[in-house]
């Protein structure tokens, strides 16, 4: 990849290059201990093997892709937000998305920026009334990512909820726009189950970079997540918490719980605005936001959480609201946070 852009293809991009060259890992062996590219889908693969078929850069073919993708999911969100409040809410709403320090993940060679691109993209054809569109773009989400999966939630949760059409036609409209991601992912299930011999190998694969199912064991893991976070400086020393390379995995710990805290805070600020937990945007960033919490760990936390770009309407409402005074002192705690979080870019990882 080209040296200055070196940072944009860091992590794991050499999984989905290898995936894109040699496929997924035919015989895994110890696939929830070892790490393998078994967990991660298929869609970036395959749109970098475009490069690899044109003797052209793959790694260019994946930049280009999520760059342009989060142009289109701003483009997407931009019109769903003045569907919702008109063009001032809307563009601040579009400005608060490009500039959220989360956002700096569509802009690496990720999936970040295309599913965001399809989640809205797919909210924005629902809410106008085409299904199958909406139903098309959820599908190529879960290729993308498993997460991929609430968008088909969120698609369903907008046709029953419309109480200006007939109960049949919401059941209709409901099949067609969540029938064809739930299909899609069942497919690539298959897919493993016929070629690698586990259905849910994926899902076993993800246990190698210590993610567990739900259950007991999994909040007393996230325990000693939070409780590493906060005891670091006690059993390190000051020292190593100023050297960001010596402290790299705390870093990444303190970005991710501190995401999780303001992430539930803006589902409960969503929750108020929407006036009712019923709403689909509320369900489904709730689910977006327990992605993380649900293995264990919060590792990604803040990547996840792009995803649930309703979070940013009650940011949105509150800045528009917000005294000059206000905004001067986000504005200085903004400042403040893109110190650590370069940090974080460089030393640690998303």
């Amino acid at each position: 990849m080209p040296r200055p852009l070196a940072l944009l293809g860091s992590w794991d991009y050499a999984w989905y290059l290898g995936i894109a060259r040699s496929g997924y890992a035919v015989h895994p062996v110890d696939v929830t201990v070892r790490q393998s590219n078994i967990a991660f889908s298929p869609l970036l693969p395959w749109i970098m093997r475009v490069g690899i078929a044109t003797s052209t850069n793959p790694f260019l073919w994946a930049f280009i892709a999520s760059n342009l993708a989060f142009l289109g999911a701003l483009t997407a969100f931009h019109q769903l937000s003045a569907d919702r409040a008109g063009q001032a809410f809307a563009t601040r709403s579009t400005w608060i998305l490009a500039l959220a320090p989360a956002a700096v993940y569509a802009s690496l060679a990720y999936t970040d920026g295309i599913t965001l691109a399809l989640a809205a993209g797919a909210a924005l054809a629902a809410t106008r009334g085409r299904w199958c569109l909406a139903g098309l773009a959820a599908a190529i989400a879960t290729l993308a990512r498993p997460q991929g999966v609430f968008i088909g939630v969120l698609i369903v949760l907008i046709a029953v909820s419309a109480t200006d059409v007939a109960p049949r036609l919401r059941v209709r409209n409901a099949l067609i726009g969540g029938v064809p991601p739930v299909a899609t992912y069942i497919g690539f299930l298959a897919w493993l189950q016929v070629t690698r011999g586990s259905w849910n190998l994926q899902t076993k694969a993800e246990q190698a970079w210590g993610r567990r199912s739900p259950g007991w064991a999994s909040l007393e893991q996230l325990a000693r997540q939070v409780r590493g976070v906060v005891t670091y400086r006690s059993a390190h020393g000051l020292g190593q918490l100023v050297d960001a390379s010596q402290s790299a995995g705390w870093l990444d710990h303190a970005r991710d719980l501190t995401s999780a805290i303001v992430m539930f805070a803006l589902i409960i600020a969503l929750w108020r605005l929407e006036g009712t937990w019923r709403s689909p945007w509320v369900i489904f960033s709730a689910l977006v936001a327990m992605t993380s919490l649900t293995t264990g760990i919060l590792d990604s936390e803040m990547r996840y959480g792009l995803l649930a770009f309703p979070l940013i309407w009650p940011v949105a409402r509150w800045l528009g609201r917000a005294s000059r005074p206000q905004l001067g002192v986000l504005m200085v705690l903004a400042f403040a946070l893109l110190v650590p979080f370069v940090l974080l870019m460089r030393f640690g990882a998303p």
